[in-house]
């Protein structure tokens, strides 16, 4: 489920979708914006730029009516819902609260990659994963060790009326906790990264 523009772009990406057996009948043309392009400049093995095109804004009512009226047969045939928030429009406070209720009534999980400050938005989905800046801001408050990340996770739990949190570290790993409590930390293990 997802939205694209009227224009060559979009209509490349519903048919690379479809070439892999993806169902792109959820994915909802918006006349009024473009679908979002992304182009990177790269000198060797180092992104030196990256330029946008895209338009931000909240999607248009009748829009989020069709996509809301749409979800809970979708997610009814799903194994999970994952709400990846880009903060590009998509995903108004309106429609996280659509998807995660129809989640929830069938009782399937929802994942969700956070944006924004307002993690009360996500509330009653089962994990967010923010990585440790997106939870920083979402909290109000530096974490500079795994103790601080620990308190974090629970917090976010909390706020959000989450069953697990998991916070990515870069280079640290990640952390991983359950509302009951129960936690973990997952160290990395070095790669040879090209690009990421």
């Amino acid at each position: 489920v997802g939205v694209v523009g009227p224009d060559r772009r979009g209509e490349r990406l519903r048919a690379q979708l479809e070439n892999i057996g993806a169902d792109v009948t959820g994915c909802a043309v918006d006349p009024t914006r473009p679908t979002i392009e992304k182009t990177r400049l790269i000198s060797g093995a180092t992104q030196m730029l990256r330029v946008d095109w895209e338009k931000k804004l909240p999607i248009e009512d009748a829009l989020a009516e069709r996509i809301l009226a749409d979800l809970p047969g979708r997610v009814a045939r799903a194994r999970a819902v994952v709400l990846s928030d880009y903060g590009k429009g998509l995903l108004t406070r309106r429609l996280l609260a659509g998807a995660i209720s129809a989640a929830r009534s069938a009782g399937v999980p929802v994942l969700v990659d956070p944006k924004g400050q307002d993690y009360t938005i996500y509330r009653g989905a089962t994990l967010v994963t923010p990585n440790r800046k997106e939870a920083e801001e979402a909290l109000g408050r530096k974490l500079p060790d795994l103790s601080a990340v620990t308190g974090a996770a629970r917090d976010l739990i909390e706020l959000a009326g989450l069953e697990a949190a998991v916070i990515t570290l870069g280079a640290e790993g990640m952390l991983h906790m359950s509302r009951g409590g129960e936690s973990g930390h997952v160290p990395t293990v070095a790669r040879a990264v090209f690009d990421v």
